[in-house]
């Protein structure tokens, strides 16, 4: 996962969409165009896609903020299961 993440986000930045001075708000409206598209996919092949766009958008955001999602994601399946 952790190449997954490192690859995508090294992406986002070559192209200049992810800089030293993306904020936390950028993110968070990134992630709301990626659900929007999401929400009005046409078919199943568009819907696959923009599945992947919100969840790499995540990752971008926990990337850029030195959040270890994986650990993270860990530790809610685990709380999951316990309640």
């Amino acid at each position: 996962m952790h190449k997954i993440i490192k690859e995508n986000y090294d992406s986002i930045v070559k192209r200049g969409l992810i800089t030293k001075k993306t904020k936390h708000i950028d993110f968070i409206d990134k992630i709301y165009e990626e659900v929007n598209e999401l929400e009005e996919f046409t078919n199943y092949d568009n819907l696959k896609e923009e599945m992947a766009d919100v969840i790499l958008t995540v990752l971008n955001y926990a990337k850029h903020y030195k959040v270890d999602i994986e650990k993270e994601l860990i530790k809610k399946i685990e709380l999951n299961k316990n309640r």
